[in-house]
């Protein structure tokens, strides 16, 4: 197993999110956690990450125990992290962004940093020279996620990256992640965007209001009646046969 979660409560000061959240990640993996707003997905991400420390409860990465060590030794452990905002330095250029991401990587030039990126994300060779505060808001997306790459994780937490996107762009983004998947990176994916991210992703949870009530493959979760008209918008019948919005 490559990432585990065992029994983990998490909050805010004394104001808990989480309430005794397993969950699991194997390698070649992407699983995704859909919910509503508030319902603690980005408090998992960060608790992980060691942003937020678990007030019950073991993180594992591996063989590594990251229940309580801080973010800047996780990051060297093989974990990346791309929060949802403020993912890149907008003063910096596109190769100097990649190269903070390279920060704990020994031995990459900016030359080697691009080829391996943009082969994933084009538009890294075309602006690289562009600050990245004049980049779109996707081409942000696609920069903050490259940085993560070049660090080499072996597992990459993703906090809604397609938050304000236009709609042609969501795919485009989520499709990317199959090919990061082939570079022996795995994904745990916070997402709005439930039924187009099921579609990538080999396995789901689905947390409310802090807890786990749901949790299977992909598709199990795609074609759960109640949670396909809770969350992805599907219809169900009334008793009558005909359709109801969700």
């Amino acid at each position: 197993m490559l990432l585990e979660v065992d029994r983990v409560t998490s909050g805010y000061g004394d104001t808990p999110i989480l309430h005794d959240i397993s969950i699991r990640v194997e390698q070649d993996e992407i699983v995704t956690v859909i919910g509503p707003n508030g319902s603690g997905k980005s408090t998992l991400l960060k608790t992980i990450f060691g942003l937020i420390r678990p007030a019950g409860g073991t993180i594992r990465f591996g063989s590594i125990d990251l229940t309580n060590m801080g973010s800047h030794r996780i990051a060297k452990t093989g974990v990346g992290y791309v929060p949802q905002l403020e993912n890149v330095f907008p003063s910096l250029t596109v190769i100097d962004n990649l190269q903070m991401g390279a920060y704990n990587r020994k031995g990459a030039g900016g030359n080697e940093l691009v080829k391996e990126v943009s082969d994933i994300f084009p538009v890294i060779e075309v602006k690289r020279n562009e600050k990245a505060g004049n980049l779109s808001g996707g081409e942000r997306q696609m920069l903050a996620i490259a940085r993560a790459l070049v660090g080499k994780p072996q597992i990459l937490l993703l906090d809604e990256p397609t938050a304000s996107l236009a709609p042609n762009l969501v795919g485009e983004i989520l499709d990317k992640l199959h090919d990061i998947r082939t570079m022996g990176t795995s994904i745990l994916l916070v997402e709005q965007n439930a039924q187009k991210s099921l579609q990538i992703s080999d396995r789901a949870y689905v947390l409310v209001m802090g807890k786990k009530v749901l949790e299977g493959t992909a598709n199990e979760v795609l074609g759960n009646e109640e949670i396909g008209q809770l969350y992805l918008g599907k219809r169900g019948k009334t008793k009558r046969g005909k359709t109801k919005k969700g």
